[in-house]
């Protein structure tokens, strides 16, 4: 059984304040919606693969992450990334998060 590991939005903004290598934010949102806003800073790295394109294969990623990279995964309200993230654990994926409440969840932490 996967136990899947959540990151809150507090929990991102401190890690990519306090970590030395990036964080891989894997963000599974259409591109439209990606384009229109990401999470941006000099401390990450942001690949675009919309959720609908890993949903039968994440072959589509084959050379993107590393099994054994810290990956968090983003969706617009957190229910996709979720899925996603499971599907990597059981790809052999070694340290995986979903963000809890995703972009939503990103934009609100930002306009408290």
């Amino acid at each position: 059984m996967v136990t899947l590991k959540h990151l809150s939005t507090s929990d991102l903004a401190e890690k990519m304040q306090n970590n030395e290598e990036k964080t891989l934010i894997l963000d599974v949102r259409n591109s439209d919606e990606f384009n229109e806003g990401k999470i941006e800073n000099s401390q990450v790295e942001v690949i675009n693969e919309p959720y609908f394109h890993l949903l039968d294969d994440l072959q589509t990623l084959d050379g993107k992450l590393a099994k054994n990279q810290e990956i968090v995964v983003v969706c617009a309200k957190g229910n996709s990334s979720q899925m996603i993230a499971e599907m990597l654990d059981e790809e052999g994926y070694e340290d995986v998060y979903s963000l809890d409440g995703g972009m939503q969840a990103w934009s609100e932490h930002f306009e408290r």
